[in-house]
């Protein structure tokens, strides 16, 4: 039944994960503003909104007419953070006192360049590396996943923990903090539940993991090239890894699509109960609507964040309460990857209960 729920690859691209290697032109997409730190390819996109936004509206931009507010493309603080592991309210900027939260204070027109790094050092950063095809007596079945996340100095996300476990038996395979390959600005104990301080004392006692290569040769001890991996939005933790594996299961994508299916069934419902020609006004054919005002699509965009953000949502948090009915995620010392990791388990579980028995169950996944 669990193979039931494993993704096709079109499915996986579609989410979001990465299914083949990297390409060179990839790799240049990863490189960064030395100065504010946007990526080659969101510094593309916003230029590409500028124009269009400018076209739109009958005006050039300002490096064309050179009249009117320059867009500075290029956002930043000059100064320093200064942050505390757990005390968010007291994180600020050296520069300006801002909260960290905050804007930037200060922008330039344009971005600079990204500092040039030779192939190989691209490579060990950035590419993604497949499961290998050899079989190992220890590989597992099933297994479910969840990795906590810090912000390196170049403002990339960083693996700083990982937890593996059993899906059947719920044994703990892996539980563990990871020490990066590269400096740390902050380790986002608010979110991750990981201080400095317990990755200092995880290197002191040498129990720390260290790099990203040496996680993956940890994982392969267990999953193999039919091992399914469960978990939740699991595109994050293998792109955290720099994993492509294509046996998954994700809570997130079945939950996606079973909210889809019963949107679209309630919708043909509202449908058959509507009288013939119910909803268009006397005297007007299909077509013949306005244009809808300014403020009138500003009312639906705010509508559709309403219905986006609804507490009844997708994230783990909501969805393990809702379907398991357990608290997961809650005080104030971060995520706990081995909790997230069997709330994920469970869900997997209670979907396998829940549509089993649907009639559209293939089409689902």
């Amino acid at each position: 039944r669990l193979n039931g729920l494993v993704h096709s690859v079109e499915v996986l691209k579609q989410a979001g994960y990465v299914v083949e290697k990297l390409t060179d032109e990839q790799f240049n997409k990863k490189k960064r503003c030395v100065t504010c730190g946007a990526r080659s390819e969101l510094q593309t996109r916003r230029r590409s909104r500028r124009r269009k936004s400018s076209s739109a509206a009958g005006n050039p931009t300002s490096s064309d007419s050179g009249n009117g507010p320059k867009v500075l493309l290029c956002n930043f603080y000059p100064g320093t953070q200064l942050r505390t592991d757990t005390v968010v309210f007291e994180q600020k900027w050296t520069c300006c006192g801002k909260h960290v939260s905050e804007g930037p204070c200060t922008g330039k027109a344009d971005h600079d360049a990204p500092v040039d790094q030779d192939h190989a050092t691209n490579e060990r950063r950035w590419q993604f590396h497949t499961t290998s095809r050899k079989f190992l007596p220890s590989h597992r079945l099933a297994v479910a996943i969840d990795c906590e996340m810090s912000t390196a100095v170049d403002g990339d996300s960083e693996l700083i923990r990982l937890t593996v476990i059993d899906y059947f038996s719920g044994e703990t395979l892996i539980d563990g903090l990871v020490c990066p390959d590269i400096a740390m600005l902050h380790y986002n104990t608010r979110w991750s539940g990981v201080k400095k301080a317990d990755m200092e004392r995880s290197l002191r006692q040498g129990e720390c993991i260290m790099g990203r290569d040496a996680v993956r040769r940890a994982v392969s001890e267990y999953v193999g090239p039919s091992t399914i991996v469960v978990g939740h939005s699991v595109q994050n933790d293998l792109a955290a890894l720099r994993w492509i594996h294509h046996r998954v299961a994700d809570s997130h994508i079945i939950e996606s699509s079973v909210r889809k299916e019963a949107e679209l069934k309630a919708e043909k419902e509202r449908e058959k109960k509507k009288p013939q020609g119910a909803g268009q006004e006397k005297g007007k054919k299909v077509g013949d609507e306005k244009p809808k005002t300014g403020g009138e699509l500003a009312e639906a965009k705010d509508r559709k964040r309403c219905v986006k953000h609804h507490h009844d949502g997708t994230s783990p948090k909501a969805l393990a309460m809702k379907h398991l009915g357990r608290a997961i995620q809650v005080g104030n010392k971060g995520h706990d990857s081995l909790e997230d990791a069997l709330a994920a388990r469970d869900l997997i579980h209670a979907n396998i209960i829940g549509l089993i028995n649907s009639p559209r169950f293939a089409e689902l996944i």
